[in-house]
């Protein structure tokens, strides 16, 4: 299996610009170079070369991807594919209830350095669980990167501990002076809380296939 990252902090995708980037990943992972649209409209059976190119763009436009000498490139440096970052691996946060806070590991993921950045030495990676947040793409299983931080703006998806204790993935949302986690599932409510103490900032998920 082939772990890939999507980068959330970037503005998100629809659910087939989603499919389209992880089939551009997979055949640039296994040929070193990038698919043509003529592949990309076989593969999902979209007749039209320019609705192809539509999505395409859109993945361009949003920081996605990148062109080099014509041919589809993953967005990062050119090298993006094989530099990588050894991060953390705190441990177990849940997508759902809050419970107690990390069961800590001693492990660590390899992360592609262009996710990293700047932000190198500051940045760990947590393992979800629970489906609350499946609809900003994140599910039970997945390893999310964050960046340490206790300052983030309202709409931002961060981790956080309650004042009892516990922590939490959600988004965080702040109405005339409250504070609200909202989940991103129907299934489950939003909940205002008073004390937070956020532990970082979603930055990207680490998907295997």
């Amino acid at each position: 299996m082939v772990n890939k990252m999507v980068n959330i902090i970037r503005q998100e995708l629809t659910p087939r610009q989603r499919d389209i980037l992880r089939a551009i990943e997979s055949f640039i992972l296994e040929h070193g170079y990038g698919p043509t649209i003529r592949w990309l409209g076989n593969f999902f059976r979209i007749p039209s070369p320019s609705a192809v190119f539509k999505h395409v763009a859109s993945l361009e436009r949003k920081g996605y991807l990148r062109r080099e000498g014509g041919e589809l490139r993953l967005a990062g440096s050119p090298s993006a594919l094989e530099a990588h970052v050894r991060v953390p691996l705190a441990g177990l946060v849940p997508a759902g209830s809050p419970r107690e806070a990390f069961e800590m590991s001693r492990e660590a993921v390899d992360v592609p350095d262009w996710m990293i950045g700047r932000r190198r030495g500051n940045v760990f990676c947590i393992r979800v669980q629970g489906k609350s947040m499946i609809d900003a793409f994140i599910d039970d299983g997945d390893h999310v990167l964050l960046e340490r931080t206790n300052t983030v703006a309202s709409g931002e998806m961060i981790v956080g501990r309650l004042d009892d204790g516990t922590v939490t993935l959600k988004r965080l949302r702040r109405e005339n002076g409250r504070t609200i986690l909202v989940p991103e599932n129907p299934a489950y409510q939003p909940f205002e809380v008073e004390n937070l103490l956020v532990l970082g900032r979603v930055i990207g998920i680490l998907r295997k296939y």
